[in-house]
């Protein structure tokens, strides 16, 4: 493996033992002066600047000087392409996050350790999937990522509830280092982006919405940056398509088995969460919706991530497997078609948009939360108990 992929997987073998230092040093800081004082000041610096922040730790200074400090490749104008190719499509990018990206990611049984020790996700994992939808869709909207605007806000938080989990790992539980390496180490971290990015486009594709070259470095351009803001370390963060799918097959060749814990999440995702979300999306449809949604949630699994995976996670195999090829010829025709119409892209991407709020008001309604990230809320490593928490957003 090795020799094929050369340096690059090298390095992704080094980076399974390395942290964040940067957001690690912050959260040590926001532990000793408090988690309420320290996030208030978290969220100061990121509505209004470092400068906001008089008798800052120098972590925090760091932190920020960082986020301020944009790279030199990012450019803009893919930023905004990336942007608006992506959340055109809101329906089948959440159904590629669940059977396929998180379910292919599952199947690495040490990346999934730090969930099994916090246990959030099968204990609260409709919340949970809530609140990872609330950043991807803050984040990853047009405009989302400039310096002062939620998305961007969203992503440092998110980078900080990460680096929150390792300290909380690291002092009080047992975590064996040398077999399952650093807790959400940089490896992981990275891989995460082609969790959001590569799978997507490749489910998109799968239901016969083609981007072009230009759309796809665009959306790849955009991830980047995500990575970049959540402190994936360059040496390790992919730029271009091929080093997204090269960074995608070093992960699963140098990954463990699946563990017990991986088969639990994978039964909690397509047996209750999708259900439910599905539901949430339907309408009058949703008593409907979700008595078929189970079983068309492990069908769309198992033709996504392919045999080999899903009997590994005890994923069904059913006839809603073949849904994705039915589809694809009637929704190709569709899509193409609209492009055609000058004025079609932006009205999908407006109409995108509102379902996406809508949907996220009807989750949030269902579960009765208020806020949008862990660190608004109480019992996890991250929370502050609402202390200083912002409502949801929506629009």
């Amino acid at each position: 493996m090795l020799a094929r992929y050369g340096e690059r997987a090298q390095v992704f073998l080094e980076a399974l033992g390395w942290g964040d230092p940067v957001a690690d040093a912050v959260v040590a800081d926001v532990v000793e002066m408090g988690r309420g004082e320290g996030m208030r000041m978290v969220r100061r610096g990121l509505a209004e600047g470092v400068e906001s922040l008089e008798g800052a730790p120098a972590s925090f200074v760091r932190l920020f000087e960082e986020i301020d400090r944009r790279p030199e490749w990012l450019r803009h104008e893919l930023l905004e392409e990336g942007a608006r190719a992506y959340c055109r499509h809101p329906l089948v990018i959440g159904l590629a996050l669940g059977p396929a990206s998180l379910v292919g990611s599952y199947v690495n049984g040490a990346a999934v350790e730090p969930l099994a020790l916090t246990r959030r996700f099968t204990d609260q994992g409709q919340v949970r999937t809530f609140e990872t939808a609330s950043w991807l869709w803050a984040a990853a909207r047009p405009g989302g990522l400039e310096r002062f605007a939620p998305g961007l806000a969203a992503t440092v938080r998110v980078r900080l509830i990460h680096a929150f989990v390792r300290h909380h790992i690291l002092t009080g539980l047992p975590w064996d280092a040398a077999e399952l390496g650093h807790p959400i180490n940089q490896a992981d971290s990275a891989y995460t982006l082609i969790e959001f990015s590569l799978i997507p486009l490749r489910v998109m594709r799968s239901f016969g919405i083609r981007h072009t070259a230009r759309e796809r470095e665009a959306v790849y351009h955009l991830f980047r940056y995500v990575g970049h803001l959540m402190g994936v370390d360059e040496r390790v963060l992919p730029r271009t398509e091929e080093e997204f799918t090269e960074l995608e097959r070093i992960y699963h060749l140098t990954g463990s088995q699946p563990s017990d814990y991986s088969r639990e999440l994978v039964a909690e995702l397509l047996d209750t969460i999708m259900p439910e979300s599905l539901a949430d999306q339907s309408g009058a449809l949703a008593p409907l919706v979700r008595r078929l949604a189970r079983p068309l949630a492990h069908g769309l699994s198992r033709a996504f991530t392919g045999d080999r995976t899903a009997d590994l996670l005890h994923v069904e195999r059913n006839a809603w497997r073949h849904l994705p090829a039915l589809l694809a010829p009637p929704v190709f025709l569709v899509n193409e078609l609209q492009r055609l119409i000058p004025s079609e892209p932006d009205r999908k991407l407006r109409r995108s948009l509102d379902f996406v709020d809508a949907a996220t008001a009807a989750t949030a309604a269902r579960l009765g939360v208020s806020h949008d990230l862990v660190d608004a809320a109480g019992g996890h490593p991250a929370g502050t108990g609402g202390a200083g928490s912002p409502p949801v957003r929506r629009g």
